[in-house]
Formats: structure tokens, C-alpha cells, sequence
């Protein structure tokens, strides 16, 4: 991907409230399309090949639509996937309460990985897609937690649109021993290696 040009616009593929909010606060000005994929990938791929799979679909599935919608070729569209993994297990977002409680009382009193994947898609000088994907993994610690918090929480129904059955930036942040690495890779977006990459392809926060 070329570096250093000037990007018109910066789009972002996903429909998350949280990463809208993470590159607000950043001080990014964006805008969103909502490109829908299936989030499955092939068995057997390992945890790290997997979200970053699923983060650059999103991302060219956005950069496609973006170009149908509004026939340009100059903008760069972000997609992002995130996956806790414990002892190499994959928790994705929870089916239903009982399986939230499965995955809640699964991560009690144990550590695991948050892995976010980033994917910056965008058409070349010949019209042909190039993406380049990134991975951040910070590791969580949560508490022992009993089952009368683990069903409290989920009644709060913060749960279920959340890869693992939590939200760390919301009630669940009080089930945290240790955080070691990115908050906001936690949140859904790993922003200092996503800035990073954004002002390599001119793109700078507004404030």
C-alpha cells in the first residue's frame, strides 16, 4: 500500500458503537458503511490467522461497497476483528445467556487474550485491491467471579454483542485483576498501531 499520499476520506466497515467512539475520541474524522460478512473462517486456523482473515474481509468487502455507493477510488476503509482466545480456544460473541454464562464462568480467575486485528483497504493506481493487516494482542486478567455476578452482568444484556460475553469499558471492567497492553485493543481498537499506520498514509486526527 503506498504510504504517504493523500487520502480523501477514511471509512470505517463496522457497525461497532465502540470503535466509532474510539476514533471520535482520537480526533479522526470518518465515516462508516456497514459492508455485512460472515464472520466464519476455515477450521483449524490458528487464532492470530483467523481475526486477521476476518478483519481484511471486512475491510475489502467495505472498500467495494464504499466504491459502488459513492464511485470513488481515493479512500481508505478500515476493518477490524476482534477474538479472545483462552488456551487457544476461539470465544466469539455468545449465542444466548446460557452460553454467556458458559464463557464468563470459563475466564473466571484465569488470564487471557484479546487479539485485534486491523485491516486498511484501498485500490491502487491500476485499480487492483491492496491491504495491508495488523495484530495486537493485550492479555487480561479477571478475578474469580461467582455465579450470582456472572448472571447479574448478564441481565444488564451488556454482554451479547461482545466476542467473549464482556465489555471492558463497561461493568465488566470490575472483573479485571491485570490489563498488559492496549486498553483500547481491548475496546475493539488497538489505536496506537492504528495511528500510527494512519499517519504513514497522511491521515492525522483533527485536533
Amino acid at each position: 500500500m503506498a504510504k504517504g499520499r493523500e487520502t480523501s476520506v477514511l471509512v470505517l466497515a463496522s457497525s461497532s458503537p465502540r470503535r466509532s467512539q474510539l476514533l471520535t475520541e482520537w480526533g479522526y474524522e470518518f465515516r462508516r458503511i456497514e459492508a455485512p460478512v460472515s464472520e466464519t473462517f476455515e477450521p483449524g486456523l490458528e487464532p492470530e490467522a483467523a481475526v486477521r482473515y476476518l478483519a481484511e474481509k471486512k475491510a475489502v468487502a467495505g472498500l467495494k461497497l464504499w466504491r459502488d455507493q459513492r464511485e470513488s477510488n481515493q479512500d481508505l476503509v478500515l476493518g477490524a476483528d476482534t477474538i479472545v482466545v483462552l488456551n487457544n480456544r476461539i470465544l466469539g460473541k455468545p449465542k444466548d445467556e446460557q452460553e454467556a454464562e458458559e464463557m464468563l464462568s470459563t475466564l473466571s480467575g484465569k488470564t487471557h487474550r484479546v487479539m485485534t486485528a486491523i485491516a486498511l483497504a484501498d485500490y491502487n493506481p491500476n485499480e487492483e485491491i491492496r491491504v495491508w493487516t495488523g495484530l495486537e494482542i493485550t492479555t487480561v486478567t479477571f478475578k474469580k467471579l461467582d455465579k450470582e455476578e456472572i448472571l447479574a452482568y448478564i441481565a444488564t444484556g451488556e454482554p451479547m454483542d461482545k466476542a467473549a460475553a464482556y465489555g471492558i469499558q463497561g461493568k465488566a471492567k470490575d472483573f479485571v485483576l491485570e490489563i498488559e497492553g492496549s486498553l483500547t485493543n481491548v475496546i475493539g481498537l488497538p489505536m496506537e498501531l492504528l495511528t500510527a499506520q494512519l499517519e504513514e498514509r497522511g491521515i492525522y486526527p483533527k485536533r
